[in-house]
C-alpha cells in the first residue's frame, strides 16, 4: 500500500467524509473506489465511442459542414440572443 498526503478544501473534505461512511469511515478506500469508478467510466465511454464510431463521424462531419456553410448558430450567438 502507498501512503499519500494531499490537500483538499473544506467542502471536498465534507463530501469525502460523507462518502467514506459507505466504507466504514475509511477515506482511503473511498478515494480508491472513486478512482476506480472514474476508470470504469472512461472504459465505458471508450467502448461506446468504439461501438458508435461510424455514427459519431457522420454526425461530426455533418455538423462541421453545416458550420462551414453557415447553417448553424454558434453557442456565443445563442447566448447573446438570449441575454446569457
Amino acid at each position: 500500500m502507498i501512503s499519500l498526503q494531499i490537500e483538499i478544501d473544506e467542502e471536498t473534505d465534507l463530501f469525502l467524509a460523507g462518502l467514506a461512511q459507505a466504507y466504514g469511515g475509511d477515506r482511503g478506500n473511498a478515494v480508491m473506489e472513486l478512482i476506480r469508478a472514474q476508470q470504469r467510466s472512461e472504459e465505458e465511454l471508450d467502448e461506446a465511442e468504439r461501438i458508435h464510431h461510424d455514427s459519431l463521424v457522420i454526425q461530426r462531419e455533418r455538423s462541421e459542414r453545416g458550420f462551414r456553410e453557415g447553417r448553424f448558430t454558434t453557442w456565443e450567438e445563442v447566448k447573446r440572443r438570449n441575454g446569457l
